[in-house]
């Protein structure tokens, strides 16, 4: 017990001795939000970062501003995957009102300029105390554009994961839990027909509509919900629904998101949402294209993982908030309404409760047998290596990701301790990992019941 006092003693006085700088980073970041595929300027304050640091960085062709840096040389690889792409239109500042700071651009509604951040704390603690204890490993961070795009999938699928023996990383939430609940699978794909335009008042019938076998298919997905599996979803708008009124259009398109319990599943349901393209085809005799855009396998939680993460979340001690922070959580809370909280606790077995309170100041265990409809490329990490994910109270209780709420949120002191008490967490779950060599021998023996990985991108 008192070995075990002294190491988190360690952890904190390294993350908090260095507080302003990584605040200053998440900070900086928050203000500077870059989008999927753009973030040249994130990706190289952290390559700058860890070479400063003494670690190893590669940069990867298969993605931009993709990269790993890696310390040690010997023994076991614990990674840490780090996030830093903004969403598009979310500009916000750091207000408990609607306040774009610039009508338009991007921001950090998800949170990345802190799950970035809080993966560099636990990589860079790792190291500090594997060293004090005389332990060796390879500790890597990954550095992750993209995510709410198409993500890590191209990594995955080019081997960059294959040799980790240990894959974590977190999320900003408005709870503090291992991440033990499962995602879905999804694929995100635009299908588009080609007709043959005629004046729709002079010669319909020498036309072959596109539009018409847009709504011709999405008539059959709407049958199709009947006849797949519980959980599956679809999503999907019209992206092209020709030029004129008077014009039979020749021309037109759609984006569909189809979401399923698992990758295995997925694969089925693709093969009759196949079926349907090509029905549609048929009855307008028109002829279809399918571009794939993104796709991610579902999350499967490595147990033994998970419960090193949770065990290093309770020795870990939370961050405490100040009044100006309470406040502000209160403040941002009461935006969002009351029957619309439960959103982000309900899904994963979270109490109710819990919202009498503006932030979550204790270490909860939900999720577990549960699977929410949302989707991470994290998923396709878990298929190939043992990987865990937790959750930090980051937002008030009831902001949930991509609102204006969790964008001001993510800009603000309170948010940026929680990122700092992710990254002792993880770096504690590590270190275990370590210390204890069947944790990770139980972590590879669980990993073996998963199911061979193939990227849903291929279906």
């Amino acid at each position: 017990m008192e070995e075990a006092a002294k190491l988190v003693k360690e952890l904190v006085d390294f993350a908090e001795s260095r507080a302003a700088e990584y605040d200053a980073l998440a900070r900086d970041i928050w203000e500077h939000p870059e989008v999927s595929h753009e973030e040249e300027r994130s990706s190289a304050l952290y390559r700058q970062r860890l070479a400063g640091q003494g670690f190893r960085v590669q940069e990867f062709p298969e993605m931009p501003y993709s990269f790993c840096a890696e310390a040690g040389s010997h023994g076991p690889v614990i990674a840490y995957m780090g996030e830093y792409d903004a969403l598009p239109g979310m500009s916000q500042a750091c207000a408990v009102r609607r306040e774009p700071v610039v009508q338009g651009a991007p921001g950090h509604a998800c949170g990345h300029n802190l799950l970035g951040v809080g993966s560099l704390v636990a990589a860079e603690a790792l190291v500090h105390v594997l060293g004090l204890a005389g332990l060796e490993a390879r500790v890597r961070f990954y550095g992750c554009p993209a995510e709410e795009s198409l993500g890590r999938i191209p990594l995955v699928k080019a081997g960059r994961f294959s040799d980790v023996d240990a894959a974590m990383t977190w999320h900003p939430a408005d709870v503090n839990t291992p991440h033990r609940y499962r995602t879905s699978a999804n694929l995100s794909l635009v299908i588009s027909f080609e007709g043959r335009a005629s004046h729709a008042g002079m010669a319909p019938h020498a036309g072959r509509s596109a539009l018409d076998a847009v709504q011709l298919f999405n008539l059959s997905i709407e049958f199709l919900r009947e006849h797949v599996p519980q959980g599956t979803l679809f999503h999907y708008v019209i992206t092209n629904g020709g030029a004129k009124a008077n014009i039979v259009p020749e021309h037109a398109a759609l984006h569909l998101y189809v979401r399923a319990p698992t990758a295995q599943d997925l694969r089925q349901i693709m093969l009759r949402v196949r079926k349907s393209i090509r029905g549609a085809e048929l009855m307008t005799e028109t002829k279809a294209s399918v571009s794939i855009k993104a796709g991610k396998c579902d999350f499967v939680p490595n147990g033994a993982i998970q419960d090193a993460i949770f065990e290093a979340m309770r020795a870990t001690p939370l961050p405490t908030p100040t009044k100006k922070e309470i406040e502000f959580a209160r403040a941002l809370q009461k935006t969002i309404a009351p029957s619309d909280r439960q959103a982000t606790l309900l899904p994963i077995g979270a109490p109710v409760e819990l919202l009498r309170k503006p932030l979550h100041l204790d270490i909860g265990d939900f999720g577990e047998g549960r699977r929410i409809g949302g989707s991470l490329d994290t998923g396709d990490v878990s298929y190939v290596v043992p990987t865990g994910q937790m959750n930090a109270a980051t937002w008030p209780l009831g902001v949930g990701a991509h609102t204006w709420q969790s964008c001001a949120a993510s800009g603000g002191t309170w948010a940026m301790k929680a990122a700092r008490y992710a990254g002792m967490s993880l770096a504690l779950a590590g270190f275990l990992l370590l210390k204890e060599p069947e944790r990770l021998a139980r972590a590879a023996r669980e990993h073996k019941a998963v199911p061979p990985y193939r990227s849903t991108m291929d279906m």
